[in-house]
């Protein structure tokens, strides 16, 4: 056993120390500032990752927490033990370590932003059946699974299924409420088995449909489609980007990349702007087609010059161009596809602190300075972090 003093969190929700012997360690379910016995489980000559065994010195930010599931081992809501009104604190320093240490920044311009309620904001949720067919999470760095009745951070209706709902052992099951319509939608792979227990209106295939509510806009959402993490989440992003790109309540031309169903194109841009979506996934794209009537929608991907040549043949002088990548980023080819359309503003909506200090380095290089980082939760509890960062043409 090894007793350390922890220093700061960094990407990925470990927290970082260092061991007698010069190692750094990266710890989990640790805070900033410790004093804890940690145990290692898995040690590489300049490193090692460890698991906190005992608090000596706790510090005031730590709670206990407050669920049972988690006392069993869920590996889900692994900063629970984090004072909820501290997480985004936490978050932010995050984001600003990244940037400077990889994007080689000496003051990040970012800012704190609000964070959505710290319990019951989930409203699609994946679950696993373990051995008697009962829904519940994987336990961390292991296959097991601990059940998840009375989750905390699941919409109520979800809760209930996670309760009722029964299927074959190992069978993974993507689970999706409505908070507007109390539509529910179930996706499975029917190979792996057999689900019971599900309401008799709930859509089981890839193109059934869920109708939400953000920021005043009904939108569809295929069951194949990705949805943020609840509604208040996709309307703090909305109303994030509102905030921070003033330019869209004015644009005459827009470029939404990695658009998804839709929800910025749409909630953002005027509706009688020029409106270019750009979405790989061809059930998401058929979900932004409707969802934002008359956009032109490429189902393609970013980077490749198909998109590029469609956004092209379509509009001229655009004003902003709006980037919501997966959790990888943008990379290279994106940012030179992006960049390439010379918009005066370019906002970029990430949510991993590291992609987003890769393509602010990127994106720097390619003519573009970031300006300011907002820092917001959609995933309390978590150590999952989201962005959204303003970049302007140089």
């Amino acid at each position: 056993m090894t007793v350390v003093r922890t220093e700061r969190a960094v990407a990925g929700g470990e927290i970082l120390a260092h061991h007698d012997d010069g190692r750094v360690l990266f710890v989990s379910g640790a805070l900033p500032d410790e004093l804890v016995e940690v145990t290692l489980y898995h040690e590489k000559a300049r490193f090692a990752k460890a698991d906190v065994i005992r608090v000596v010195e706790p510090s005031p930010d730590r709670v206990v927490e407050p669920c049972r599931r988690r006392h069993e081992g869920c590996g889900g809501c692994d900063w629970m033990h984090v004072e909820p009104r501290r997480q985004l604190d936490h978050k932010a320093s995050v984001v600003t370590d990244a940037l400077v240490r990889t994007a080689h920044l000496t003051d990040p311009p970012v800012a704190r932003g609000r964070t959505v309620p710290a319990n019951a904001y989930r409203t699609t949720i994946r679950a696993v059946g373990n051995g008697d067919g009962r829904l519940g999470f994987r336990a961390r760095r292991s296959h097991d699974v601990v059940v998840a009745g009375g989750c905390l951070i699941a919409h109520p209706t979800l809760v209930e299924l996670l309760d009722t709902v029964r299927v074959s052992p190992g069978l993974e099951i993507t689970l999706r409420v409505s908070e507007a319509s109390d539509e529910i939608t179930a996706r499975w792979d029917p190979a792996t088995g057999e689900v019971n227990g599900l309401p008799e209106a709930t859509g089981t295939t890839k193109d059934a449909v869920v109708h939400e509510l953000v920021a005043g806009a009904s939108l569809q959402v295929s069951s194949a489609s990705f949805f943020q993490s609840g509604p208040a989440a996709a309307e703090l992003i909305v109303d994030t980007l509102a905030t921070l790109v003033p330019e869209l309540a004015r644009a005459g031309s827009v470029v939404d990349a990695y658009a998804g169903v839709g929800v910025l194109g749409r909630t953002t841009v005027p509706s009688n702007a020029s409106l270019v979506t750009i979405e790989t996934s061809k059930w998401a794209a058929a979900d932004a087609a409707i969802n934002r009537p008359g956009a032109l929608v490429h189902v393609g991907d970013v980077g490749r010059p198909a998109a590029a040549k469609f956004v092209a043949r379509h509009v001229d002088d655009i004003d902003v161009v709006i980037a919501d990548p997966s959790r990888r980023g943008l990379g290279r080819a994106a940012v030179d596809a992006l960049a390439g359309m010379r918009a005066p503003v370019l906002a970029l909506v990430s949510c991993d602190p590291v992609s987003l200090a890769r393509d602010a380095a990127l994106l720097s290089d390619a003519g573009y300075a970031l300006e300011r980082v907002i820092v917001v939760d959609l995933f309390p509890q978590t150590h999952h972090v989201e962005t959204v960062a303003r970049f302007v043409h140089e």
